[in-house]
């Protein structure tokens, strides 16, 4: 078994492991926000079962589950918990709903191959997502917050999304040069799934470590 079967295999199990654990910690947070942090991890995760064993006999049909429901439902619920919940700026919200569902305009308009949306839609996100990330870290150097990082929810998901969706940004974007070059193709599937497990992990640690009352 090699290395890319591993991680691959391994990942639905941290994915659980980080929804039982979201789980556990249900009762600090159901009269906070971050309740809907736990629901997020747990579709995830069912995503995630659903496109393994269910589709498992129907692959074909896992791309179509993925670009259209589960990709999305990242970015909008970070969207939402970025721009709402912790920048406290509903337009900047409704501006990257906006923009992230007119990345899937060519698909209806100009386009056959889910590939290419994908990636146009992907790319869309994430540098929607990306312009958040840097304006909360911006938004916590200012802030004596910064201090209190060890229980601070925002620290550990903001670390994971940097390693995870900007790491792994021109992966999807440059997705079908970077597949010419097996080598390279090979090294950045590595750096993907090895920065999703990683993400996971500091997922865990903001229910183990932090306190939703620091933020």
């Amino acid at each position: 078994m090699n290395i890319q079967t591993i991680l691959r295999e391994t990942l639905i199990w941290i994915q659980l492991i980080a929804a039982i654990v979201a789980l556990l910690h249900w009762p600090k947070l159901k009269n906070s926000y971050w309740k809907w942090f736990v629901i997020y991890l747990c579709t995830l995760f069912l995503i995630e079962a659903f496109s393994k064993w269910g589709l498992k006999n129907n692959p074909s049909y896992r791309a179509y589950l993925y670009d259209f429901f589960g990709i999305p439902i990242q970015f909008l619920f970070f969207y939402w918990l970025y721009a709402v919940k912790s920048l406290k700026n509903s337009g900047l919200f409704w501006m990257c709903i906006l923009f992230y569902i007119l990345s899937f305009l060519p698909y209806f308009m100009l386009f056959s191959k889910g590939s290419i949306v994908f990636s146009l839609s992907y790319t869309v996100g994430n540098v929607l997502l990306m312009w958040m990330v840097f304006l909360e870290i911006f938004k916590q150097i200012k802030s004596e917050k910064i201090l209190l990082f060890r229980s601070n929810f925002m620290f550990y998901i903001n670390i994971g999304i940097m390693l995870f969706y900007i790491g792994t940004l021109p992966f999807f974007s440059f997705y079908g040069l970077i597949l010419k070059n097996e080598n390279l193709w090979f090294s950045y599937y590595i750096f993907f799934m090895v920065a999703n497990h990683i993400m996971y992990l500091l997922f865990i640690c903001a229910f183990v470590w932090g306190k939703p009352n620091t933020y």
